[in-house]
């Protein structure tokens, strides 16, 4: 959340900067691409950027020497050796954590309201406040629920294709 708002806030209060819209003949794209939106963006791909980085540098340092070096003793070129022997075990290797990391960023978006991004949770505060019922907010959580059970189940297929052997 505190991302959300330097990214937002922060660049106008240290410079001039102003976030850049996309002003169309389309309305929807305008609402769509909006410099909140943009700004949300930003923070989440930066955020998000730092975290995958280290998960991919934490799966690859994980696998043995040994198996550069079986490669190299085979004269297989150093691409090919990264490439053929190294990178389906480090995507075994990261499968869970990449996974947790995914629905983490769903739950995530839910945090652009802040700054007023019309998304899901935002829409539905607004619909319960105009009619007085609950039940938006009820189908808003349902939702994520159903969304977040739909990638929690393809990604335990996932890890199940991918178990062809055990360590």
């Amino acid at each position: 959340m505190l991302q959300i708002i330097i990214i937002f806030y922060g660049p106008g209060l240290v410079s001039d900067f102003v976030w850049p819209t996309f002003e169309t003949a389309n309305e929807t794209f305008n609402k769509l691409f909006s410099a909140r939106f943009i700004a949300a963006l930003v923070a989440f791909v930066i955020n998000y950027a730092c975290y995958f980085s280290e998960i991919f540098r934490g799966g690859i340092e994980s696998i043995p020497k040994g198996q550069y070096e079986a490669g190299q003793v085979l004269g297989i070129p150093k691409g090919k050796i990264f490439l053929h022997i190294v990178l389906p075990q480090v995507i075994k290797r990261i499968l869970a954590p990449m996974s947790n990391e995914v629905i983490t960023l769903v739950k995530d978006t839910s945090l652009a309201r802040i700054i007023a991004v019309s998304e899901i949770l935002f829409v539905a505060f607004n619909v319960m406040s105009l009619t007085a019922l609950i039940w938006p907010l009820f189908y808003t959580g349902a939702f994520y629920l159903i969304f977040v059970g739909l990638l929690t189940i393809l990604f335990n297929l996932l890890e199940k294709k991918l178990s062809y052997y055990k360590v």
